[in-house]
């Protein structure tokens, strides 16, 4: 695997740099949900010749009426053109806070996630799409898991490991999303993303970085909730067995983009996705190289863990979600981790 990819701790001002740099972010994260109940606004509006005031949630102008001017509605008004300035102030300073972080974040060579993958990070937003949040399931998953373990995962340019990253990024959704909804979100992030011929799950934009979304399968068999491949299943044969990987517990990290902004980026837990891969990398049906790829991915992510992620053990009862025999891959792949290093 030595020729494949290899880990470099982070130096202690590296460390030290992203800790700062997650403190600013959750900062202004704190700071946009104490905004929230301020969005929208007030304004008097007049009606049969009497003052109304109106508070109003979107731009469209929805909303209701507090009732008639009066020192009750004069206060309410005074109350929330104060509380919008303090706001307005605090985030302000903490946009401040994160424009520093991020330059200290590039200056400790620590910007490493695309941008195109963290443009569309900073757009899910809670309650965006769905009531859970859409998880990273392909090699930039792997930034996260590094991430937490302080830790890059460095790799030649010809590795497998990387292999195709840089011109797209695959999503999964826990629960159903429509096109035009994922169509959006992405255009949030990028305007020239359009839907791919026959597909309104993948798009691609103006500099070809494509973006696929794999949903949940619309049934299944027992606990296991395994999907083989059944009729109806709204699932392509190359997301393997998600159903199962959807089912297991959620991570999520703050990573740094190449720009140096921290973001927040939601996987599945590393002991599920390093099985996913081993699941993958076993199927008949698939290509040669891509068979290597999620081998190489799936040994990397599972020597991440052995070696700096401790806290997250190969074979609990989490996992007894997916068959059997990907459990054995991965306690051979253990086993062999650990004879290399004796």
């Amino acid at each position: 695997m030595a020729a494949e990819y290899f880990f470099r701790e982070f130096q202690d001002n590296q460390q030290r740099t992203l800790n700062r740099a997650v403190e600013a972010y959750l900062a202004y994260l704190e700071a946009v949900e104490a905004g929230r109940p301020l969005k929208g606004g007030m304004h008097w509006k007049k009606v049969k010749g009497r003052e109304y005031l109106y508070k109003y949630r979107d731009r469209y102008g929805h909303g209701s009426s507090l009732g008639p001017r009066s020192p009750h509605t004069e206060r309410l008004w005074a109350e929330f053109g104060r509380q919008r300035r303090e706001i307005a102030a605090r985030l302000s300073a903490r946009r401040q806070q994160l424009a520093e972080a991020a330059r200290f974040c590039r200056a400790a060579l620590i910007h490493r996630v695309p941008q195109p993958v963290t443009r569309i990070l900073q757009c899910l937003t809670p309650g965006d799409l769905t009531a859970a949040p859409l998880m990273v399931i392909d090699a930039h998953a792997l930034h996260a898991f590094a991430f937490a373990a302080g830790v890059f995962i460095d790799a030649p340019r010809d590795s497998c490991l990387i292999k195709g990253a840089a011109s797209g990024l695959t999503l999964a959704a826990a629960a159903e999303v429509s096109p035009d909804a994922f169509l959006r979100l992405l255009r949030q992030a990028d305007r020239s993303y359009e839907n791919l011929p026959g597909d309104g799950y993948a798009a691609v934009n103006r500099q070809g970085f494509q973006v696929r979304l794999l949903r949940p399968p619309t049934s299944h068999s027992g606990h296991r909730m395994m999907v083989r491949n059944a009729p109806g299943l709204a699932v392509p044969d190359e997301s393997g067995d998600l159903a199962a990987l959807m089912a297991a517990p959620k991570f999520s990290q703050v990573v740094i983009s190449r720009r140096g902004d921290p973001v927040t980026m939601t996987v599945p837990d590393p002991r599920a996705l390093a099985l996913h891969q081993l699941w993958l990398s076993q199927r008949p049906d698939r290509a040669p190289a891509d068979k290597e790829r999620d081998r190489v991915q799936a040994a990397a992510l599972a020597e991440l863990i052995l070696r700096y992620l401790p806290q997250y053990h190969f074979f609990s009862a989490e996992l007894q979600l997916f068959p059997a025999e990907v459990a054995r891959l991965a306690e051979n792949l253990v086993e062999g981790y650990e004879v290399e290093t004796d």
